[in-house]
């Protein structure tokens, strides 16, 4: 599988729940949808869908390296600490950019994503523990 972000092929991290892909130039993961739901789960977060975001209709974002369909800019996290993911609406697969570079393997790869989804959703979950 090619990378989305800079098309050379991407090397497989196995862990023991989920396989990550990983590419070696750029040091962008992809996992897939139901894998990352099982991680953020297991991890006391909530499931990808109702992690919130928005989409970023602008943002050229590449192909998806399995479906070959445009894949979909989704923003997030706080203004001081803008964040982001790309996702394919067909088959679900998630593309985490080159914020990665230090996981190289499935363990540390598992904790970032985690890290990641937890200032993602940062924002979301200061403004509803302000209410």
């Amino acid at each position: 599988m090619d990378c989305p972000g800079c098309n050379v092929e991407m090397a497989e991290l196995e862990g023991e729940e989920t396989t990550l892909r990983r590419c070696g130039e750029c040091g962008g993961l992809w996992l897939d949808v139901a894998d990352l739901n099982r991680l953020l789960l297991h991890n006391n977060l909530p499931g990808l869908e109702s992690l919130g975001g928005r989409v970023d209709a602008e943002a050229l974002t590449g192909q998806c390296p399995e479906c070959q369909v445009d894949l979909v800019r989704v923003d997030g996290g706080d203004r001081q600490h803008p964040l982001h993911y790309d996702t394919c609406e067909s088959c679900g697969g998630i593309f985490l950019e080159s914020e990665f570079k230090d996981a190289t393997d499935a363990k540390v790869a598992q904790q970032e994503i985690v890290d990641f989804f937890q200032r993602f959703s940062s924002r979301k979950r200061k403004s509803a523990a302000g209410r």
